[in-house]
C-alpha cells in the first residue's frame, strides 16, 4: 500500500493496488478489522459515511454522530468510550491514543490491518455485505457575515424530496442532513475556516451523488 500525511501529519490517506482507497472506506475498513479483536462504539462525523454505522450495526456496535471538527469526535470518543473516531476529511484515532488525529499512528496501524488482510479485499467483501458507496463534495462562495442568515433562511427551505426521492429525515447536528428513502443523503453546512458553504452527498451510484448535489446546489 501506499500513505501519504498531510504537512502536519495528522490526517492520512491510503492507496492499492486497487487505487486511492478513500477516506469513508478506510474508516469503515479499519473499524471493521478492530472489531476482529476488540469492541466498542465509533464516532463519526455527520459528514462521513453511513458504511461506519452499517459496520457497526454487524458487530452490535452503535455510531456516535457528530458536528464537523474533530474537537467534537474527540469529546464524543471520551464521553462514550469510543474504539475509533474520524471524520471523511482523513482524520482518526483510536482507544488508548491522545484524542487528537494522528496520521503517523493511523499510518502504523494501516500496515498492520494490511498485513492481515489486504484493504482491497476487505472492502470487497464489506461492500458485498452492506453495499458500495459513492461520496463527494462540492463548495459554494458564502461571504462569513452570510452564514447565519443562509442557514435560517434554508431552514424554510427543506424540501420533501431530493432529486425526486422522498426526505425521511432532517437532521441539524451541523447545518442540515437530509436522509431520504433511498439511502441517499444531501448535508448542507457551513465552513468552519473558509468563506463557503459545503454541500456533501452520499448515494449507492455516481449518478445519485451528482443528482443529489446538483439539488444540493
Amino acid at each position: 500500500i501506499g500513505i501519504a500525511n498531510d504537512g502536519d501529519a495528522d490526517r492520512i490517506v491510503v492507496i492499492t493496488p486497487a487505487g486511492y482507497l478513500g477516506e469513508n472506506r478506510f474508516f469503515a475498513a479499519t473499524y471493521d478489522a478492530l472489531l476482529e479483536k476488540d469492541s466498542g462504539p465509533a464516532v463519526r462525523t455527520v459528514s462521513t459515511t453511513f458504511l461506519i454505522d452499517r459496520v457497526a450495526e454487524a458487530h452490535g456496535e452503535r455510531v456516535i454522530e457528530t458536528a464537523v471538527g474533530f474537537k467534537w469526535v474527540a469529546d464524543a470518543m471520551g464521553e462514550h468510550d469510543a474504539l475509533m473516531g474520524g471524520e471523511e476529511s482523513g482524520g482518526f484515532s483510536i482507544r488508548g491514543h491522545v484524542r487528537e488525529k494522528d496520521g503517523v499512528l493511523m499510518a502504523l496501524l494501516a500496515c498492520a490491518i494490511e498485513a492481515e488482510e489486504p484493504y482491497d479485499e476487505r472492502i470487497e467483501r464489506l461492500e458485498a455485505e452492506h453495499g458500495g458507496i459513492v461520496a463527494d463534495k462540492v463548495s459554494l462562495d458564502c461571504p462569513d457575515s452570510e452564514k447565519a442568515r443562509v442557514l435560517d433562511d434554508l431552514e424554510d427551505e427543506i424540501p420533501d424530496a431530493v432529486a425526486g426521492v422522498p426526505v425521511e429525515r432532517t437532521v441539524t447536528v451541523d447545518g442540515f442532513k437530509l436522509l431520504c428513502e433511498d439511502g441517499s443523503w444531501l448535508l448542507v453546512r457551513p465552513s468552519g475556516t473558509e468563506p463557503k458553504l459545503r454541500v456533501y452527498a452520499e448515494a449507492s451510484t455516481a449518478a445519485r451523488v451528482e443528482a443529489v448535489l446538483d439539488a444540493g446546489r
